[in-house]
């Protein structure tokens, strides 16, 4: 679901009897769908919630035994990854996996502090860029003016948006782009009709 564009297409599949299993690391990519779409799949939600701390850091440990020279990655350093990937496992271990690349090509026997926070620190980033850069014209401008204000009602930011664009999209394609924004995590709703607002996702 993170990677999909067009969400009809959802429509068309389960109006062709198809049977749809939705895959998402974010659970609000939902809130994308309209009424239509959400009735003609008759949704069922299974949410497995994100690894705790101390699951995380058999996971990564256990990884790290088979790839890692013994001694080259201390557990405290697997310790701070696993608080890092914030309950994913894919995030923890390239955390790791970066951090001990990084140590080889400075020609280090073992991962420093260095590494580890460098490698945290791109990866926090990466996870931000990657769906800021699915975002068209109109979407970014949107978005840049949110990260300015940080929250703002949605008639506010639409006269904004249209204030600051020469051809602005009209009242639902401009309420389409907000679902998108929000399904892919980059932003926040609150309320309903004219006192809904909008805010950045930190």
């Amino acid at each position: 679901m993170d990677r999909l564009d067009d969400f009809d297409l959802l429509y068309l599949l389960a109006r062709s009897g198809c049977g749809l299993i939705l895959i998402s690391t974010r659970c609000h990519v939902l809130a994308a769908l309209t009424s239509r779409i959400r009735s003609s799949l008759a949704l069922t939600e299974i949410e497995f919630p994100p690894y705790k701390t101390d699951e995380l850091y058999d996971i990564i440990r256990d990884r790290v035994e088979y790839a890692f020279r013994p001694g080259s990655l201390k557990n405290e350093f697997i310790k701070l990854a696993s608080v890092a990937a914030q309950g994913d496992a894919r995030t923890g271990l390239e955390i790791v996996r970066k951090a001990g690349k990084k140590a080889e090509t400075r020609y280090l026997n073992e991962v420093t502090m260095r590494e580890l926070e460098e490698t945290i620190t791109e990866t926090n980033k990466l996870k931000m860029v990657y769906p800021i850069d699915k975002l068209d014209e109109h979407q970014k401008l949107i978005y840049d003016i949110l990260e300015k204000k940080q929250k703002v009602s949605s008639g506010m930011l639409y006269s904004e948006y249209c204030s600051l664009i020469k051809n602005p999209v009209v009242d639902r394609a401009y309420r389409n782009y907000m679902r998108r924004m929000v399904g892919l995590g980059l932003i926040k709703s609150e309320g309903k009709g004219r006192w809904k607002s909008y805010e950045i996702v930190q």
